[in-house]
């Protein structure tokens, strides 16, 4: 049913391009850190030159695979969860998929350079479905609390949306420093819940950023995973003309045709992929490589990279 052909060993995903970035490496009261000073080589080198140990397994448990009709044709998008910032979401959203709730749906609303929306639409309570576990609305996790750790990694005291930005294993970060709280960026290729007016209404209205990142949207509502490969199909899907409105959309147009947790699937069909520690040494000589651009065609190095502007290296299992 699955079928994962990839004509790359190594697969620097579209979907990342926002989810890494580096800017100055310490808060605002601190001296710069030389941790990410100028290296001669380019980012592509320190991702093929990156050793066995800067990367990790993506887990099946956190992982979904969505199979979608374009047109009658069917494509494949994968995403990774991270229950550590979003338990809830995550955990009901798994729950959902098990019981089918997004499967022979729509993506709906589908504006350019903002958001692709889709899952279950429910013309009244007549329509909603009977659910052995989780819910169709859940309270929202907007922030959070937990210690990040040795796996977190500072480097921007200078972002306009956040006290700072980092890294938590392979997501990026903001942080409000004097409530000790942290969340995940509205980078591309993110995976949140939409919401009404009320925060505590998201659960079943998925939506995916298809363009540049959508920060202002930060903290506003639930972001608990991202795109680890399919952005190319996210984009392929059929676009509504206005903010508001939904996508006109005949049957077979941005179907959702199942969606399935990897752990459901026999080991032999499971999407085998890595994704590079940003907590490693690798990780952080790529951003130092992103920060300053120092291949033979770049004239100007900017000594800056914003928050969603370095592309996680992915690729398949070793």
């Amino acid at each position: 049913m699955f079928n994962f052909k990839f004509r790359h060993k190594l697969i620097t995903l579209l979907a990342a391009l926002t989810l890494f970035g580096c800017a100055s490496v310490t808060p605002k009261n601190q001296s710069v850190d030389d941790t990410f000073a100028p290296i001669k080589a380019g980012p592509y080198e320190v991702v093929e030159q990156a050793p066995a140990n800067d990367w990790r397994n993506v887990s099946a448990d956190n992982m979904l695979v969505m199979t979608l009709s374009l047109a009658g044709q069917e494509r494949t998008v994968v995403f990774e969860l991270l229950p550590d910032l979003a338990p809830g979401h995550v955990a009901n959203t798994k729950a959902l998929v098990k019981q089918g709730i997004f499967d022979n749906t729509q993506f709906y609303r589908v504006i350019d350079g903002f958001v692709a929306q889709g899952g279950p639409m429910f013309g009244d309570d007549s329509e909603l479905p009977e659910l052995s576990e989780g819910q169709l609305s859940i309270p929202a996790e907007l922030t959070s609390a937990i210690d990040l750790g040795r796996h977190y990694l500072a480097f921007d005291g200078n972002d306009g949306f956040a006290d700072e930005t980092g890294f938590y294993k392979g997501f990026a970060v903001g942080r409000d420093l004097s409530e000790q709280s942290s969340w995940l960026l509205h980078c591309y290729g993110v995976l949140a819940a939409g919401r009404a007016n009320d925060p505590d209404t998201g659960g079943t209205e998925l939506y995916i950023v298809n363009g540049p990142a959508q920060r202002y949207l930060d903290r506003n509502t639930t972001v608990f995973g991202r795109v680890l490969i399919g952005m190319d199909t996210i984009q392929a899907l059929k676009r509504t003309q206005d903010l508001s409105g939904v996508v006109e959309l005949k049957a077979d147009e941005n179907v959702i045709k199942q969606v399935v947790v990897g752990s459901q699937l026999p080991p032999a069909q499971r999407p085998q992929l890595q994704v590079m520690r940003s907590d490693s040494v690798s990780f952080k000589q790529l951003l130092a490589a992103r920060k300053n651009r120092n291949e033979d065609w770049f004239l100007y190095q900017h000594n800056y990279i914003d928050a969603c502007g370095v592309p996680i290296p992915v690729r398949l299992a070793e």
